[in-house]
């Protein structure tokens, strides 16, 4: 207790404060270091399915927390595995979807064909909805698909069509991202084609549309247009820095494109170019001779059989025919043109220089201005419009000469460095902990480490001198040796080491106002008595 008492109740209250904090510090890191870390289950559920999963969790015995909106679940990272495993056993998750798991349990026998078809879809829309969902960028997905069936007295069946529904995590899909699922959905369908599947996000856009060979329609068309631009507005840039030196030049490069695909079938004929492809020939002779009647008629003419001609002349005819036909090819030229979207409909480019900076001779006033000379303006309008391409019918260029706001620039200079203390909350989060062990390493150090250094060293440095004193001082001298020896004369007034007055003298208290002349007739003693300072120091410390 006389321990305690000598701290005094201020600074036992601050030290016993501090102690128990750090102890509530220490005991919150242990605890949490001692406690099972856990891990991500599952993340982006459907409500309906994450309040299936939890309650096979609860039926399980499986502990587990449930974070965000309840469609995150997190369990202890050694069960992971087994619980995927048992939810897996159960059918769990399913994505929210119904997928080919719709057979398992369904009758061999007792369905009409209308359902086993509907069903069939029904996990055909469900696993691609799966599919397309464990894409990256993509959170959820539905799958529409609409397959007709061939009706009686009709040849052929309608061509199937699908509509996908996307939730994107963030961002937006890029032209061949949409291409890739149109084609996922399309080779999965049979008889469906990549250009009859509609795709639309979860933000109401219009990705692709069905019936459409639009490669470059929606977020394709976008990036395409992008594209175009940030490639022209670099090549302007480029050329016209070179020139007006770097940072004097802002270009701006608007682009607009024909997002229409055509196809334009030509035949041209020419008459000057005819070749011969075939060529028939036929000839035929006739020869024929008849006799002459005279009048004369005779037995034989009337006789069937007789000659007729008895007695008559003779008289011949011969004729002769030929035909020839030639067929002739007309030369002909079939040209077939696609014109495939995404050309380049319109341009509009805009250029902004500064003038010319002269620096002032004395350095102190602010540069000479002076605005570029038109020789030179219409160099940089005419290397613009050779950059682009410039077509007079097409495209719009303007370059103008501005006097530029130097100090924008400066602050955008530092805007731009502003990136640098951008931080991720896992920075933040190791920076509070770091910030708060040093906090408490300097409570620990200044309530309780310092006033316990001030306490141990404390007696010590106050009474090394001061402890020439004491109740049993004098008693403690060794025996001959008088007051006087340690050059107390008796007079009053005089500073002593050692008074009979005053038996114990704190230095601590006087704080130094001993004499010289004291503390020297004290070195002296020490000097010429060694082993009996030692035996005083030591009754003295017995005696605290």
């Amino acid at each position: 207790m006389e321990f305690l008492k000598q701290f005094g109740i201020t600074r036992l209250a601050v030290i016993i404060g501090v102690s128990i904090g750090v102890a509530a510090v220490l005991a919150a890191i242990f605890l949490n270091m001692g406690g099972k870390p856990q891990a991500l289950l599952y993340s982006n559920l459907d409500l309906k399915e994450a309040s299936e999963i939890t309650a096979a969790l609860d039926q399980a015995g499986v502990k587990y927390e449930a974070k965000g909106d309840g469609s995150t679940i997190m369990v202890d990272r050694d069960h992971v595995g087994e619980t995927r495993l048992m939810l897996a056993s159960k059918g769990l998750p399913t994505a929210g979807s119904v997928g080919y798991e719709l057979f398992d349990n369904a009758p061999a026998l007792g369905q009409t064909e209308f359902v086993q078809n509907l069903n069939n879809q029904r996990a055909l829309e469900g696993e691609l909805a799966r599919t397309i969902s464990s894409l990256k960028g993509i959170n959820s997905a539905r799958v529409h698909l609409v397959m007709p069936k061939r009706e009686l007295f009709q040849e052929e069946a309608a061509a199937p069509t699908a509509s996908v529904v996307v939730g994107l995590s963030n961002g937006d899909l890029s032209g061949d991202q949409v291409r890739a699922i149109r084609n996922l959905v399309a080779g999965a369908v049979p008889n469906l084609k990549a250009n009859a599947v509609t795709l639309v996000d979860d933000k109401n856009r219009l990705l692709a549309a069905g019936g459409e060979d639009d490669a470059l329609l929606g977020a394709g068309g976008a990036e395409r247009k992008s594209e175009i631009e940030e490639s022209l507005r670099k090549r302007v840039k480029d050329i016209v820095e070179g020139v007006v030196g770097p940072g004097a030049a802002r270009v701006t490069v608007t682009a607009e494109l024909d997002l229409n695909s055509i196809t334009r079938e030509q035949t041209q004929y020419d008459p000057d170019g005819q070749v011969v492809r075939s060529t028939r020939t036929n000839s035929s002779a006739d020869r024929a001779n008849e006799a002459t009647p005279d009048g004369t008629v005779t037995a034989a003419a009337n006789i069937p059989g007789g000659n007729p001609n008895a007695g008559a002349g003779a008289t011949g005819t011969q004729s002769e025919t030929t035909d020839e036909l030639t067929n002739y090819e007309i030369s002909n030229t079939k040209t077939t043109e696609v014109v495939a979207p995404g050309a380049i409909k319109k341009l509009a480019v805009a250029v902004v220089v500064d003038g010319v900076s002269t620096p002032s001779a004395d350095g102190k006033s602010p540069p000479a201005y002076a605005p570029r000379s038109a020789e030179d303006m219409q160099r940089l309008d005419q290397l613009v419009r050779a950059a682009i391409g410039f077509q007079q019918d097409r495209d719009t260029v303007e370059v103008l000469n501005v006097r530029f706001n130097r100090d924008a620039n400066a602050v955008g200079g530092t805007e731009a460095k502003a990136g640098m203390f951008d931080f991720t909350k896992d920075d933040i989060m190791s920076a509070v902990q770091w910030l708060i062990l040093a906090i408490v390493a300097i409570l620990v150090l200044f309530f309780v480490a310092r006033p316990l250094m001030k306490f141990v060293n404390g007696p010590g440095a106050g009474g090394g001198v001061a402890g020439l004193s004491g109740p049993g001082a004098m008693g403690a001298l060794p025996a001959g040796m008088s007051a006087g020896a340690l050059g107390y004369n008796g007079e009053p007034g005089t500073d002593l080491a050692v008074s009979a007055i005053d038996p114990r003298i704190d230095i601590a208290k006087i704080e130094g106002q001993v004499k010289a002349s004291s503390v020297k007739r004290v070195s002296e003693f020490v000097d010429r008595h060694p082993d009996e300072s030692i035996s005083i120091l030591r009754a003295w410390l017995h005696d605290n």
